[in-house]
């Protein structure tokens, strides 16, 4: 039997309408001298990459329209164009990463961390406890 210590526990936020594994991180640029803006990103193990809203890049100086694009299938209703960007999330309790995230070019309702970000980190949840278990060294 495997044993998985998680040396990190969040409780879920609760957004009023329910309760959900999310994640409060800064968000800056690669470039030394870049903006940062606070955001908050929602585990989503459905989501095989991370979907985050196009107006945080013009916050932290960077183009939307300049990086590749990349369509996003929801489970319901129409695609979703992004823009990948390389951009450093950083965690006051789990450090800093970098990960290519697609940044809408229209408005989202919710900032996606998907299983991308999760090959960065060990994640467990216990959905009865509402408590999101992390270890940032996979």
């Amino acid at each position: 039997m495997a044993t998985i210590t998680y040396p990190h526990d969040f409780p879920y936020t609760d957004m009023g309408n329910g309760h959900f594994p999310m994640l409060q991180f800064i968000i800056q640029s690669p470039n030394e001298q870049a903006e940062a803006i606070d955001v908050d990103g929602f585990l989503d193990s459905g989501a095989s990459y991370s979907l985050f809203d196009g107006s945080i890049l013009a916050a932290i100086g960077l183009d939307l329209m300049g990086g590749p694009a990349r369509l996003y299938q929801p489970v319901a209703g129409p695609q979703i164009e992004a823009r990948v960007h390389r951009v450093r999330p950083a965690h006051d309790r789990l450090g800093n990463f970098t990960l290519d995230i697609g940044f809408s070019t229209g408005p989202i309702s919710r900032n996606l961390l998907g299983r991308d970000f999760f090959d960065l980190i060990q994640v467990g949840f216990r959905e009865h406890h509402r408590t999101l278990l992390i270890d940032a060294t996979p």
